[in-house]
């Protein structure tokens, strides 16, 4: 059953009656605990005591979200919400998990965490908030948000980048320490030696590549465009699976992926072009591997019916012997920029 809390959110106010009231609900001895715990957190948010909400966090979420990022979440939470339903999802003896919602809308997760000492932290489960995987190049020290990498966030160390891992060789795929960083509101911010780190993040996975940007090289930007154009053509039937094959990593599961495209279902056009090629990003992970963001358009007609595609590669490549080849590929068209225009 959810509880009603009627939430007074204009910042820096409080009702005389709390920040909540029960209407005609009894309380019980078991459940009044909980019920205060949740008004003096939400009573803090309301007073926009953001610092202490967040310091409070860490007794509840190893996180490394910074200061701000934290606030801005708090209030896109609870800043419009009049009155909060809270109801109890999961407990234990050492911590409590709570649904909260707005009318029907789940809009976030109330985590309760017995400390040391026998009180209750809490912190705020944020529904957008993920875990993610940070590869970072071995011999590269890097802190997130001010944070240091050190033993404690590490998984796996000189492993190959897990971009390459389609390979059937991974001999020259880029050497990584992998580490863990959970409950991130945002992709954080990646610093080495003081400077900022490129950062890729898959589409795939919740996996973000740390390397160097390497975004303005035009020679390479202008050959991933190529490459796109030549991966889109073999389905529309206007490029061969060896043209595929040239451009491509063979000994790879994305080339067998591809070489086994049936290509026969598209239909016969006589009109087609690319239009809005654009590479939005390439990361360096090491001076022979990449892995970049492309986008383009693509129009075909048979001359009664016509549409148009809007396409988002993310491009793995790997350079043998000065030459630069597919090494994998994920699809994900929310890349591309139009894509998001049509609704």
């Amino acid at each position: 059953m959810k509880k009603l809390l009627s939430v007074i959110l204009s910042l820096g106010v409080i009702a005389s009656l709390g920040i909540f009231s029960r209407n005609t609900v009894e309380v019980t001895a078991e459940e009044a605990d909980p019920a205060k715990l949740i008004q003096e957190y939400l009573e803090k948010v309301v007073n926009a005591e953001y610092e202490d909400v967040y310091n409070e966090s860490f007794s509840v979420q190893m996180h490394l979200n910074d200061l701000d990022s934290y606030e801005k979440a708090l209030f896109g939470v609870y800043h419009d919400a009049e009155a909060i339903q809270y109801k109890l999802y999961a407990e234990d003896e050492y911590s409590k998990l709570f649904h909260l919602y707005k009318d029907t809308e789940r809009i976030c997760d109330l985590k309760m965490q017995k400390q040391g000492d026998g009180s209750w932290a809490l912190a705020t489960v944020f529904n957008d908030q993920k875990d993610y995987i940070l590869e970072v190049p071995v011999g590269m020290t890097v802190s997130v948000n001010g944070s240091e990498m050190k033993e404690q966030y590490l998984i796996e160390s000189n492993v190959p980048a897990s971009n390459f891992l389609g390979l059937s060789n991974t001999a020259n795929a880029p050497k990584v320490n992998r580490y863990r960083i959970n409950s991130m509101i945002e992709i954080p911010r990646v610093t080495s030696d003081g400077k900022e780190c490129a950062l890729m993040e898959d589409v795939t996975s919740n996996t973000i590549y740390v390397g160097t940007d390497a975004t303005t090289d035009k020679d390479l930007a202008n050959m991933i465009i190529q490459y796109a154009v030549t991966c889109a053509k073999f389905p529309a039937q206007e490029a061969s699976v060896g043209a595929v094959g040239a451009i491509s990593v063979t000994d790879s599961q994305w080339y067998r992926r591809v070489s086994g495209v049936q290509n026969n279902w598209f239909t016969s056009h006589g009109t087609s072009r690319f239009s809005n090629e654009d590479v939005l990003k390439i990361v360096k992970q090491s001076d022979t591997a990449a892995i970049a963001n492309v986008v383009f358009d693509y129009y075909a007609s048979n001359g009664s019916v016509d549409r148009t595609w809007n396409c988002g590669y993310q491009m793995t490549l790997i350079n043998n012997g000065g030459v630069w080849k597919i090494a994998g590929m994920g699809i994900d068209s929310s890349l591309n920029p139009n894509a998001k225009k049509i609704k």
